[in-house]
């Protein structure tokens, strides 16, 4: 992994004590949301857990299933997330349609769009989208849409040539050195790292420091 650069994500951030707890670790990304889940939260919540990670120098992902183009637009201007996170069907269309707007809002930053691929043990098509997106990520086909806690077989990464690639689905401490193999950009955590509902610092630590801190921009 020497010369690699690995950012980590922790999903499902859900109270202020979770971000304030976790904001001063090597995590570059936090996630809110605001699909209905366990983890979901309020727009104004959101905002609170953007602010604290944006004083921390962290950066916020809102994770979205099938919502409309407006209730997005509205939601990243009131938030102020720095990403955007589509988990459930949309189209090519529909990311192309997202990404000419958010290129017209009246902002000084870019709003990134990652499109999420439920993997059981087939490689997705994602040739259709990689124009309108940041990222592909590939989480593991369940029950939920995300936050199963279960892995799919990564070896289909293989096919994947150099694509730039998030990691999610049942990460943890037992397997984040397995993934590390798959040179994801991104690995993406959350309920591997929860303890009674909530994120676990020490959980987090432990995946930071397998992954290894001097890798971290």
């Amino acid at each position: 992994m020497e010369g690699k650069v690995i950012k980590l994500k922790v999903c499902g951030i859900r109270s202020i004590e979770e971000i304030e707890e976790l904001k001063s670790l090597d995590i570059d990304y936090f996630g809110c949301i605001f699909a209905k889940s366990p983890r979901q939260v309020s727009v104004e919540l959101a905002r609170e857990i953007t602010e604290i990670a944006h004083k921390a120098g962290k950066k916020t992902v809102g994770v979205f299933v099938n919502e409309s183009v407006e209730n997005i637009l509205e939601i990243v201007a009131k938030t102020g997330i720095d990403c955007v996170q589509l988990h459930g069907s949309e189209t090519p269309e529909y990311c192309l349609e997202l990404s000419k707007k958010f290129d017209k809002m009246n902002s000084d930053r870019k709003i990134n769009i990652w499109k999420v691929f439920l993997v059981n043990d087939e490689f997705p098509n994602i040739e259709d989208y990689l124009g309108y997106i940041e990222y592909p990520l590939f989480d593991a086909k369940g029950e939920n849409r995300g936050g199963n806690g279960i892995t799919f077989d990564w070896n289909i990464l293989k096919d994947l040539k150099g694509q730039k690639f998030i990691l999610a689905g049942g990460l943890s401490k037992e397997n984040i050195a397995n993934a590390l193999e798959y040179s994801p950009t991104i690995l993406d955590v959350n309920s591997r790292v929860e303890v009674e509902d909530r994120k676990n610092k020490g959980l987090v630590e432990e995946i930071i420091n397998l992954i290894g801190g001097d890798i971290f921009e």
